[in-house]
């Protein structure tokens, strides 16, 4: 699981799958060991939208009472995990998971996957672990979740789940445009909100605000894509730990979405550090970043590191991923430590390793706003490790600082 959250101080913030023939809940002919079927995306991203409980065998009607509200495009993935395991395919990492997502029309941000397998499965056993798995959720919002099963021709059966903690739904959006179209994004938020901001990230160029509208519980904006190719739409939310991604979309204009998963890995990925500590590693990949976007590299400030490893340190033992965890927003606590700037931003993340936390944040468009943003010249990164491995991080950025 990768979760991330990015904002800005003292400036605006920046921060359906089908299967085919394959379907879960029933005997499969051999599939070929290995090979990935292509990637079909649905006509259009929304939410709500739930699925037909005819489609679900008895065993996947348990299993979806067990888990949440079902949501048509996390069964799709779902039923993806399950073909996936049943062809002896790797499993999806966060990254995957989430374009798995943006295939299926799902809009959700954050998901999480449970998958079992083996032969004879204990049903009454699979509820009781899935319930078990869903307590490990923490999130506000409307718990939502699809499930499905599969059986191999030798006898494997595979349970998955995808589940996550829903903060908004999206008003339908078409997965293809055209260049220069107007979409109407229109949302509704299942959390209160002070604030919101749809952000958009297209294949070349920076991510760019668009003019945003909240009254009450309802989100309202624009977008018109510029230039063929892929986009991404995000909306954030200022809820009560701070600005945080609430749904995503990806839309393509005048051009066909891929249909093999493409390679994730983000620049800077491979960047050789100046030491070999867990911050050094990250910063590295920073720096390389901007080298790649053919931007001066951050001066690293010992103040900013200071307070980005506490805020690190205070969401692992808060358990949770916010620019507020008890310790103030970033503004307060860079004040705390004498740093005044004139524009200041934070990035957020936990993830399995390091890597994939510098993917995320650079997939994000809010995110990727912070790590190429021109307002600032310096970055302190913190990062802390839990004792399952996966790694807390926080980017402190600031420029114009006295």
């Amino acid at each position: 699981m990768t979760r991330t959250r990015g904002m800005q101080v003292g400036a605006p913030v920046l921060a359906a799958l089908l299967l085919g023939a394959w379907s879960g809940g029933v005997a499969q002919a051999d599939p070929p060991v290995g090979v990935e079927p292509a990637w079909v995306w649905a006509p259009e991203v929304a939410s709500p939208r739930l699925v037909d409980p005819a489609r679900l065998s008895a065993e996947e009607a348990d299993l979806q009472r067990a888990c949440g509200r079902s949501e048509a495009g996390l069964r799709a993935v779902a039923e993806r995990l399950v073909l996936r395991k049943l062809r002896e395919l790797p499993y999806l990492d966060a990254d995957g998971l989430a374009q798995a997502e943006r295939v299926a029309g799902e809009p959700h941000v954050w998901p999480r996957a449970w998958i079992v397998s083996g032969r004879g499965l204990d049903r009454d056993a699979n509820l009781q672990k899935l319930r078990a798995w869903g307590t490990t959720f923490h999130d506000p919002g409307d718990r939502r979740c699809g499930v499905a099963t599969g059986t191999g021709t030798d006898g494997t059966e595979v349970v998955a789940a995808v589940a996550l903690d829903a903060q908004a739904d999206l008003s339908p959006l078409p997965v293809r445009t055209h260049v220069g179209v107007w979409l109407p994004i229109e949302v509704k938020l299942l959390v209160p909100a002070t604030g919101a901001q749809v952000v958009v990230m297209g294949p070349t160029g920076r991510p760019r605000n668009v003019p945003t509208q909240l009254a009450g519980d309802r989100v309202r904006a624009q977008v018109a894509l510029e230039q063929p190719g892929a986009f991404e739409v995000q909306v954030l939310a200022d809820i009560a730990t701070g600005p945080r991604p609430v749904l995503e979309a990806e839309l393509f204009a005048d051009t066909a979405p891929w249909t093999q998963m493409p390679d994730l890995a983000a620049p800077g990925e491979t960047a050789t550090p100046l030491d070999a500590t867990d911050k050094g590693a990250l910063l590295a990949m920073v720096q390389a970043l901007r080298t790649a976007e053919h931007l001066p590299a951050f001066t690293p400030d010992a103040r900013l590191e200071a307070v980005a490893l506490a805020h690190a340190r205070r969401m692992l033992q808060a358990r949770g991923i916010g620019h507020d965890v008890g310790d103030g927003d970033p503004a307060r606590r860079l004040e705390a430590v004498n740093v005044w700037a004139a524009e200041s931003g934070e990035n957020v993340a936990h993830a399995a390793s390091i890597v994939l936390a510098h993917r995320a944040l650079y997939t994000s468009p809010s995110h990727r706003s912070n790590l190429l943003s021109t307002s600032f010249d310096r970055v302190g990164v913190g990062i802390t490790r839990a004792p399952d491995g996966s790694v807390w991080v926080t980017e402190e950025f600031a420029g114009g600082v006295r």
